[in-house]
């Protein structure tokens, strides 16, 4: 099972993001950020792609606590 946590810093194919939204349905993962929240950049990424997202290494040990 995937678990993600809003701030988690990740990378998906080219892009690198941090997560935003998490739901049973999709996550979010926002590119950029812009100076309002209806314009950040961000990417939706169903269930069936959660394992093409990838850990950015320096998350990767308070991910694992």
């Amino acid at each position: 099972m995937t678990i993600f946590y809003k701030g988690l810093e990740v990378k998906y194919g080219d892009y690198v993001g941090d997560v935003d939204f998490i739901s049973e349905q999709y996550i979010t993962i926002c590119l950029r950020r812009l100076d309002h929240k209806s314009r950040d950049v961000c990417i939706l990424i169903y269930p069936p792609q959660w394992k093409d997202v990838e850990l950015i290494n320096g998350n990767r040990q308070s991910y694992e606590k």
